[in-house]
């Protein structure tokens, strides 16, 4: 069974209890395995995000709801997953930042990670506006979380995926500053990037 489901319906049993969290564990695997076979000519870089975070949202915020879990709480236990994975995952990279001095090269490093991993061939459209100083800048002006989310008419849940964003890149160093704004999954017209390093 996908993680992202499993965990869910787990932080879903505290509430709805363990047998019906199960019953829709099961039937979110299922949808997530019709999402995959439906969607088999997605690009290899596509599945990355896809296969891995946006089918299985998509796959267990239907079966919460068809199980009378109400949409706002449905998503709200999928944003959980995503905030568990960021509180587990930054302590991690906030001791190699420290370790290996890296807080000050993190801006650069970020713009070329960011691009490879969530690159155009995966349908992510990116424009670069001027940057000030030592700073990663760039908007997203289309994104395929919220394309995929909207197609089967979801497109309310991609904002747990920016506040899975918002929770990991906040609180990476003292000196770095998540200064994002707007993202597309919370109704803006893109999604403003800016991680700076100010030496304060």
């Amino acid at each position: 069974m996908h993680k992202l489901i499993k965990t869910s319906c787990a932080i879903a049993s505290e509430d709805i209890g363990r047998e019906k969290a199960d019953k829709i564990a099961l039937a979110a695997q299922k949808r997530y395995e019709e999402l995959c076979t439906e969607n088999s000519a997605d690009s290899k870089a596509l599945r990355a995000h896809t296969y891995r975070r946006i089918y299985p949202s998509i796959a267990v915020y239907e079966s919460f709801k068809a199980e009378g879990v109400g949409p706002e709480q449905a998503a709200w236990y999928i944003r959980e997953y995503f905030q568990q994975v960021a509180e587990r995952a930054v302590p991690h990279i906030q001791r190699m930042i420290r370790f290996l001095g890296l807080a000050e090269k993190i801006p650069k490093l970020f713009t070329g990670i960011s691009v490879r991993s969530f690159g155009t061939d995966a349908g992510f459209v990116y424009e670069f506006p001027a940057r000030k100083g030592n700073e990663a800048r760039f908007n997203i002006i289309s994104c395929p979380y919220y394309e995929t989310c909207k197609r089967y008419g979801c497109p309310e849940i991609t904002h747990v995926f920016c506040d899975g964003d918002d929770a990991g890149y906040g609180h990476l160093h003292p000196k770095l500053i998540w200064g994002r704004t707007k993202t597309i999954g919370r109704g803006d017209d893109c999604c403003n990037f800016l991680l700076e390093y100010k030496d304060r």
